[in-house]
């Protein structure tokens, strides 16, 4: 779990990041505040989930209501992971035009 705080913290912040140089709004994310607060609804959502997988042996109502919660759970991920791959090519080509923008300064 400590991992996954980590990750989740290291891609809200490159996701500030990208967000800030889309240039969207005139308010720019602070990257770490926004890292911060991703990692924290994953902590939280692990440790809902597993208060109600503690719950769920006491019957089997709460059994079914864990498992419906546990498939939402599951879905939200997959969701976000299917936004970190599409984000992936953005990462790249962030940094790639920056690594250009910077070679071509020493240029002139």
């Amino acid at each position: 779990m400590i991992v996954c705080t980590i990750a989740f913290f290291v891609f809200g912040v490159l996701y500030a990041e990208i967000i800030n140089s889309l240039d969207f709004t005139r308010y720019k994310l602070n990257p770490y505040i926004f890292g911060a607060i991703v990692s924290t609804v994953f902590l939280v959502s692990e440790m809902l989930l597993k208060h109600f997988e503690d719950r769920a042996g006491i019957s089997n109502q709460d059994r079914v209501r864990f498992e419906k919660i546990k498939q939402i759970y599951y879905i939200g991920l997959s969701i976000l992971a299917l936004t970190l791959l599409v984000m992936v090519p953005f990462i790249w080509w962030g940094a790639i035009k920056k690594l250009a923008e910077s070679a071509n300064k020493g240029i002139y």
